[in-house]
């Protein structure tokens, strides 16, 4: 006789009437989305220039000049190399279309191969990585390669694995440093230098969304290195260790050309002045970072401290303001995610993509430590 087929929903604790949440925790809580924590101390100064009706009437500076400016100072850039934009998403959405159609345009071989195969100028990524990019160029008919990352050896990259496709064919080479979903560090300057200077054709992004949360005396940044060399890319954003999701400020490090062919394809004012002014604001306190790396690390602490003693949960190193963790037990992050949902507190978990089956993994998203403690609290209760 064959056994009855018992669904994974079965594994987790019977439904309980969600608690009354503490102090300090609003309901719905969203850990999903890797919002930041903390924003600067010095962006309060400047909501006090603003106490008349008549303080907000005024556009910013058309090119936002001074956030610029200050940009460029800190990493190491001249002003032409930065491309200001509503957060990295639209900056990611414009730019490597653009990109990829560029550089098959720039080659008869290339044409050719992207009218039999659509891998005229494909895109080289990690298996598990920020999905919306692979996702939204196979969406778009280009051709995606992805490059495994094991969680046997906490999702490392290979980074020969690069170099060895790069040697078939040249291609943007898109990083996310740290990784998300993974949280480490994918790629150095050291790996990365070598394989940018062989490979001139081809174009190398850096998302660096989260490389704050990283002290740069541990992990040197590739910021700097964008005036040397014309195929390397870095975006950036102040929607995480800067704290400023609602203000909705990203920006792109590229060689000016192509720049100034982004800024050519939208309008000046893209970031009004309260943007642009908590933007400069945030870059120049010097406490900020150094602050919220602490209380980061202190809230990782916190989640894998509570996350260790549940039955069939495993946590994987993270350098950012997240922690992926996997099932090891048959059970699935997307029943989880529902389970969490009927108490308010929304968590990610990862749909198909590419082949993949990303089935037992969830991610948490850290927060304030009312916030960590309630959702370890309520994740003991459903996981059992």
């Amino acid at each position: 006789m064959t056994p009855p087929k018992v669904s994974t929903t079965d594994m987790f604790s019977p439904m309980q009437d969600r608690a009354t949440p503490p102090a300090g925790v609003k309901l719905p809580l969203n850990l999903g989305l890797n919002d930041g924590t903390y924003a600067p101390q010095r962006c309060f100064e400047v909501f006090k220039r603003y106490t008349q009706r008549t303080d907000l009437r005024n556009y910013s500076s058309p090119n936002n000049d001074p956030l610029r400016e200050v940009i460029a100072r800190i990493d190491g850039v001249d002003p032409d190399n930065i491309f200001l934009h509503n957060g990295t998403g639209p900056i990611l959405k414009l730019a490597i279309p653009y990109l990829l159609k560029q550089r098959v345009l720039a080659s008869p071989k290339r044409i050719l191969r992207h009218a039999v195969s659509r891998a005229g100028f494909p895109i080289i990524t990690p298996r598990f990585t920020y999905s919306k990019v692979p996702k939204k160029a196979a969406e778009g008919g280009m051709h995606v390669d992805m490059l495994p990352l094991d969680p046997g050896d906490n999702f490392q990259l290979d980074v020969s694995r690069i170099e060895r496709r790069l040697e078939r064919g040249d291609g943007l080479v898109y990083i996310v440093n740290p990784n998300n979903p993974t949280g480490n560090i994918l790629a150095t300057r050291e790996k990365m230098i070598p394989l940018i200077e062989r490979f001139p054709e081809s174009r190398f992004w850096i998302d660096e969304a989260y490389v704050h949360y990283v002290d740069p005396g541990e992990h040197e940044y590739f910021s700097n290195l964008v005036p040397r060399y014309p195929n390397l890319m870095v975006s950036r954003t102040f929607s995480f260790a800067y704290g400023l999701a609602a203000v909705r400020i990203g920006y792109l490090l590229a060689k000016p050309s192509f720049v100034a062919d982004l800024e050519r394809q939208v309008t000046n004012y893209r970031l009004g002045i309260l943007q642009e002014q908590l933007g400069v604001a945030a870059l120049e306190d010097p406490d900020h970072l150094p602050f919220v790396r602490e209380a980061t690390a202190k809230a990782r602490a916190q989640l894998y401290a509570g996350l260790d003693p549940l039955h069939g949960v495993q946590t994987f190193p993270s350098q950012a303001n997240f922690i992926l963790c996997r099932f090891t037990d048959g059970r699935r992050g997307s029943e989880l995610k529902a389970q969490m949902a009927r108490r308010q507190i929304a968590i990610k978990c990862f749909d198909p993509a590419n082949g993949q089956n990303y089935d037992p993994y969830f991610r948490l998203t850290v927060g304030l430590p009312e916030e960590n403690a309630f959702l370890l609290e309520n994740l003991a209760e459903v996981i059992g």
